[in-house]
């Protein structure tokens, strides 16, 4: 039988911003920075309007720092799904060494 999970008042604050922080850093750069990529290199804009030398090298750059900005001001399920199951390998680890 699984254990109840633990909550915020479980772990320590720190543990849980670091779990936080691994959590959003993992989602963006596994689902919106490839996301992202396809939406920049799938435009249809020809001519004067098509990437420049410059877009095409710095893109992938401008898609990491998009990504990590919207992690920051979205809650998305996923992210706390993957936060809970860090606090909890973290918590099973202390309660291991303990």
């Amino acid at each position: 039988m699984m254990s109840p999970l633990p909550t915020m008042t479980d772990v320590s604050s720190s543990t849980y911003e670091r779990a936080d922080a691994a959590a959003r850093q993992l989602v963006g750069q596994a689902f919106l920075v490839p996301l992202l990529k396809e939406v920049r290199e799938s435009t249809s804009a020809h001519g004067m309007f098509a990437p420049g030398a410059a877009e095409k090298r710095f893109g992938p750059i401008l898609d990491h720092q998009m990504a990590d900005a919207l992690m920051t001001r979205l809650d998305l399920d996923v992210v706390a799904k993957v936060r809970q199951d860090i606090v909890n390998k973290e918590t099973q680890k202390t309660e291991v060494t303990h």
